[in-house]
This record gives C-alpha cells, structure tokens and sequence, in this order.
C-alpha cells in the first residue's frame, strides 16, 4: 500500500531566514502524483521544492521508499498582479524565482505546471503579519548537565533549582487564525546546555537534540514555552508564524502510520504536499548561563 509522504516541518522554519480549503486524495499510487513544498513570505523570493511519493512497501530497499527530486520542470507562478514568475531549476528538486520576483502581502500566487501529462495546480494568498507578539520575558538562566561520562551529572549546583515557570507567548488573533510558534538559535557556534556522550549515533537516545524547536498550530492567543525544551546557550530567535488552514491540516496529519495510511490532505490540484502564504513576527529571547 503506498499512501504516505513525508512531511517536512523544519522547512517552514527556514525560509523565514533565507483561509484555504483542503483536499484529501483517497487514492494515490507511487510516482503518480508530485510532491510539492513550498512555502511564500514576503519579501522574499519563492523556493519551492519537487519530489517524488514516499510510498508503503514489503521490502525496505524498494525503489519507491526513498522520496527522489523532480528536476528540469517548467514551474510557473501567476500572480494576482498580472505578473508571472517563471521558477528556476537549480538542482536536487528545488525551484528558485529570481531574486527581483519576491512574495508581496495583498496578492494571491497560482502555482502552474504539468506532471505526468497532468495540470498540477495550487493556490494561496499572505495572511496578515502577526500582531501584538509578546514574551513574558527575554530571558532565561540554565544549568549545565554534564552527560559525557555516560552516567549523568550537572556540571554545578542549582541544576534542580532552576526557575521553571514557562514563558508565556501571546499575539492578537481577533479572526481565529493559526499561529505556530519557533524558537531558533542563532549563535555561530552554540554552547549546549546538555553535554551529551561522545557516541552520539545508534540507540543513543540524545542524538536528535535541535537548535530549534516550535509547538504546534494552534487557534488561541497564547501558547506556554517551558524553559527547559532549550537547548543550547545564547541568542535565540522566537519567531511567531501567522498560517493558512492548509499548513495546519498537513501539520496534524504527520503522525500517518502504517496503521492509519490515509493520504495527507493537500490544496494542490494532482499534487501532494503544500503550497502556502505565511507571514512572521519576531522577537529575541536569550539563555544564559548560571
């Protein structure tokens, strides 16, 4: 059975630095379909990314359970302004507008291209910038723990005392929009709060530790941040994301299993995957050390 496409968050969370309706496709075969990444903010140029399906298989090494880019694709996006940016193929899947054709808020881009002989097809609009962003503080103080040896240990006292009360987010949201909520470290070379053993690959379970982190979208007007989900000392950027419906649904389906392989819902005409406006507000928040 092949109905499963990876989903990449993290993706969301990097083009920053550089009310649509969903679709749910209920049949879907490997390679039929493309599966499409993209995400618009303004003021910057459009990337967008081309993949194959990831499908279901018996055999591990099967050709279909590895996603593979889809290159040398004649991508175009209309936009609401007559304008149309004609996507550039730079290599392993990706599709770049030139650096003069930039996302602007007010408009809607139509994505246009053909895949297997069909029209792949999406649309999105810019929500509103986030407003009234605000951090209950801009700061925390960690301990280091000292896990090097294997055995555990904090590298001075007070590691239990530390001051846990959350940092409380909260933002406008008079419509009821999405909101998603990242915190981003942005030291060159970040010092990490938790020294982890040397082996870090195989079953050692501190191996996927990030210099990021995010909640969940959500409806509300506040979101809680426990101190210790950071990772690392230093400056960070806490980066508030106003969404599309459509991120929100494709976000809540990643757990789809092998137990529960319904396709992932898309607004993407012969597609997978997402094409959608966002906007941001950020803030800096930093963690010393005690």
């Amino acid at each position: 059975m092949k109905a499963y496409i990876k989903i990449v968050v993290s993706l969301l969370v990097s083009v920053w630095f550089l009310g649509s309706c969903t679709e749910t496709n209920t049949v879907i075969s490997s390679n039929q379909k493309p599966v499409v990444e993209a995400f618009l903010a303004p003021g910057k140029p459009i990337s967008l990314t081309l993949m194959t399906v990831i499908g279901y298989s018996e055999s591990a090494d099967a050709s279909d359970s590895v996603a593979k880019p889809i290159d040398g694709q004649t991508i175009k996006v209309k936009v609401s302004d007559g304008s149309v940016f004609t996507l550039q193929s730079v290599g392993q899947g990706v599709y770049t507008s030139k650096s003069t054709e930039v996302v602007k808020f007010g408009l809607t881009y139509t994505l246009d291209f053909t895949y297997n002989g069909l029209p792949v097809s999406a649309i999105t609009e810019i929500p509103t910038r986030p407003t009234g962003f605000k951090l209950s503080k801009n700061f925390v103080n960690r301990t280091q723990i000292n896990l090097s040896s294997g055995t555990g240990g904090f590298g001075g006292p007070g590691g239990f005392q530390e001051d846990r009360t959350p940092i409380v987010a909260t933002w406008d949201n008079p419509k009821g929009e999405y909101h998603f909520l990242a915190f981003i470290n942005t030291e060159a070379n970040p010092e990490s709060i938790v020294i982890l053993p040397t082996d870090t690959t195989g079953t050692n379970p501190f191996r996927f530790i990030n210099r990021r982190f995010n909640n969940e979208p959500t409806t509300a007007l506040t979101t809680d941040v426990q101190p210790q989900s950071f990772q690392y000392f230093g400056k960070h950027y806490a980066v508030l994301y106003r969404l599309n419906p459509d991120y929100a649904a494709l976000y809540k389906s990643a757990g789809t299993t092998t137990q529960n392989i319904s396709t992932p819902p898309t607004a993407i005409t012969n597609g997978l995957g997402i094409f959608t406006g966002v906007n941001a507000d950020t803030l800096i928040f930093t963690v010393y050390r005690n």
